[in-house]
């Protein structure tokens, strides 16, 4: 299972924004990003590396996580390219027993969670790696735009809230997200809903920070 869309090799996208999604324009990434420099990042699920790539060029100390060994192969492929220090290791985005606690500034979760059915132990793993008054950014498909006919967006194809996956892909709500945040004790500041000029919101982003320790 591959934790975030295939990418080709010719994905042009610049390096020096973080796609978070359908919709979502550039100047939020530095908006709920924001400066990166000496700072240490945890990237769920990361793919071809894209995102974590990008945030070492921009100054990051960045630990890139997914389960598919090809998708970590095409990462270290890509920061060798870029000449980029990027930290890689093959797991879950629930199973991070390899980093102690308080070890990373900002976590990012960019598409990964429509992955995952169990928010609950995400959020715990994360909650335990990030520093105090740390962020966590994450990026889903919106759970209306998951639900509609890709052939006729006007109708649906299941509700919006389905328990059941949708293909191979699981459908969170904001309540869904928040209140899991809500119960890792995360505190959300930030939600937002976008559209790529269809008729339904076609990706949720929402940032969190850690209470507690």
């Amino acid at each position: 299972m591959t934790l975030h869309d295939p990418r080709t090799p010719d994905d042009d996208r610049p390096l020096d924004t973080v796609d978070l999604g359908p919709g979502v324009d550039a100047d939020v990434d530095r908006r709920l990003i924001g400066d990166v420099t000496g700072r240490r990042v945890l990237d769920l699920g990361c793919g071809q590396g894209h995102t974590a790539v990008g945030l070492a060029r921009r100054g990051a100390r960045v630990i890139a996580v997914d389960e598919d060994v090809t998708q970590l192969g095409a990462t270290r492929a890509l920061a060798a390219l870029e000449e980029v220090v990027v930290e890689c290791h093959q797991a879950k985005p629930a199973e991070l027993a390899f980093l102690p606690g308080d070890h990373v500034d900002l976590a990012l979760a960019i598409t990964t969670l429509s992955w995952v059915q169990d928010l609950n132990r995400v959020f715990r793993q994360v909650h335990r790696v990030i520093g105090p008054n740390g962020h966590f950014v994450l990026s889903v498909p919106h759970a209306a735009s998951l639900c509609a006919d890709p052939e006729d967006p006007a109708r649906t194809v299941a509700r919006w809230d389905a328990t059941d996956p949708i293909g191979d892909r699981w459908t969170h709500t904001v309540e869904d997200l928040a209140t899991a945040l809500g119960r890792a004790n995360f505190a959300v500041d930030t939600v937002l809903e976008r559209h790529d000029g269809a008729l339904l919101p076609a990706t949720l982003v929402i940032r969190a920070r850690k209470l507690g320790v």
